[in-house]
């Protein structure tokens, strides 16, 4: 199992803290510049993002570094919603939701896109039944 966020709640693996270390001293640059230490930095990116689509068994392009797990679900959220557009605009979620969501919810909704919120029962658990049934509403994307 690979986790690649444990929300600051643990210490660095030493081969994470090694790349970092390598990094801070090799690919301080803005890998989006020309000059040499920026190019430097680009290949250390890339070589990462080869790196981890191997563990995951996906393509390099198909990964993407956050900084934050709240920037990766909005990117994920959104992204998804822009990717099903033409299947429409409304999303679905419970009432549980990390926040988050919720707030990616939000940003959708302002944009112009609908949400239903599925509520949940007295044991906090979302009824399946009620969810199938909002996702079934013609126009939801996710």
């Amino acid at each position: 199992m690979a986790y690649f966020d444990a929300a600051s709640t643990e210490p660095l693996h030493p081969q994470a803290r090694e790349a970092l270390i390598a990094a801070l001293d090799a690919g301080w640059a803005d890998p989006a510049r020309l000059y040499g230490p920026a190019r430097r930095a680009r290949m250390l990116l890339e070589q990462a993002r080869t790196e981890v689509a191997e563990t995951l068994g996906a393509r390099p392009d198909e990964i993407s570094f956050t900084s934050s797990g709240t920037q990766a679900v909005h990117l994920g959220v959104l992204g998804a919603l822009h990717g099903r557009r033409r299947a429409g605009r409304r999303l679905v979620t419970s009432a549980v939701e990390h926040s988050s969501v919720l707030h990616a919810a939000e940003v959708h909704e302002r944009d112009g896109g609908s949400v239903e919120t599925v509520g949940v029962g007295l044991t906090g658990a979302v009824d399946p039944a009620a969810f199938r049934e909002a996702v079934l509403v013609p126009g939801t994307a996710l």
